[in-house]
């Protein structure tokens, strides 16, 4: 007694999907193998290119009545700030400052200015000069307490 065993759905649901394949490839490539569907692609390419330049014309119109920069001008732009920042190397070059933001070997006088709001902290706080100021005014606190 042999066992009937029931088909596979998933497997004839397969073999369905890759016949159906086989058809329409090989009517899909009669079709494209046709002397009209290489001249109906050779126009729409040549309408699609055509419609784009029109959009990129118009769209240039639009940005120069608004007085807004086109992307070429906004090319030319990046262009001359390049060409700007090698020559700003170039010049930090040759004035010795590093790469790496480090400074020149060019001795510069300290600064001393300081920030509003340390002013009053620095004038508290006893300079390498003032030191004899202070002792005078501290042996006369002194005698006046005595």
């Amino acid at each position: 007694m042999a066992k009937d065993t029931p088909p596979d759905p998933s497997a004839l649901f397969r073999e369905w999907v890759t016949q159906w394949e086989r058809n329409f490839d090989s009517l899909a490539n009669q079709f494209m193998g046709t002397e009209g569907f290489s001249q109906a692609m050779n126009e729409f390419q040549k309408s699609q290119l055509n419609a784009q330049r029109m959009f990129a014309e118009t769209m240039t119109q639009i940005l120069t009545n608004l007085n807004m920069p086109t992307r070429d001008d906004v090319l030319r732009l990046s262009e001359a700030v390049a060409v700007l920042d090698r020559r700003l190397e170039r010049i930090e070059e040759s004035l010795g400052d590093g790469p790496a933001g480090q400074p020149s070997p060019i001795k510069r006088p300290p600064r001393t200015k300081q920030p509003p709001g340390q002013r009053k902290e620095a004038a508290a706080a006893p300079t390498p000069g003032n030191g004899k100021k202070k002792g005078a005014q501290k042996k006369s606190k002194e005698k006046k307490d005595e």
